[in-house]
């Protein structure tokens, strides 16, 4: 298993993938945004930011807060958790594109909202989420510490609500997705339909 500062850039190196693909994404599609302001919650960011600083640190400044495992199978858990990661980025990449100008940090409905049921929103409603989960389980298998748990148990928590709270809205404000939400699966694929 890779400790210590290789833990640290895997962790750094997602990061900077994540946040690039996302200033791209803001600036293609925040343009077409017809609701008012940006879809960024700045304060969430700010969070966000202070929760990154920590993950990237701990391995070197605090590496007791983590496990070490010593034999070939802790490298390939770590492996497991790189693609983990690139998984979920390209699922969110596929999901905000898909998405565009749709997409927000907030739970909000913007004029002529629609209900999107194609692309990964076919197979289930929150592929974003779903990513965010995959980026946050990778980072806990690549570096197996107190600080990785708590921010995946942080994303769990958080994200889950945010969907309880934008399915209320979306049920209540748009036309169709109560019926969509029957038959479309929250966070992960059907693996088999049932009948």
């Amino acid at each position: 298993m890779l400790t210590g500062i290789p833990q640290s850039i895997a962790t750094l190196i997602t990061i900077i993938l994540f946040y690039s693909m996302d200033f791209v994404l803001i600036r293609r599609y925040d343009k077409q945004r017809q609701a008012s302001g940006s879809g960024r919650a700045w304060d969430f960011t700010f969070f966000i930011f202070t929760m990154v600083a920590i993950l990237i640190l701990q391995p070197i400044v605090i590496p007791i807060l983590g496990i070490q495992i010593k034999d070939t199978w802790g490298f390939f858990i770590q492996m497991v958790g790189v693609l983990t990661i690139l998984a979920a980025l390209s699922l969110h990449i596929w999901s905000r594109v898909h998405l565009q100008h749709f997409y927000a940090e907030r739970v909000e409905v913007q004029p002529e909202h629609k209900v999107i049921d194609t692309g990964p929103y076919r197979i289930m409603r929150h592929p974003v989420i779903t990513s965010f989960f995959g980026i946050a389980t990778g980072l806990f298998l690549i570096n197996p510490a107190l600080t990785t748990l708590a921010a995946l148990i942080y994303t769990i928590w958080d994200f889950t609500r945010a969907a309880k709270q934008e399915e209320d809205l979306l049920t209540k404000t748009l036309s169709g997705y109560a019926e969509y939400a029957r038959r479309t699966p929250r966070f992960l694929p059907r693996v088999w339909r049932s009948r």
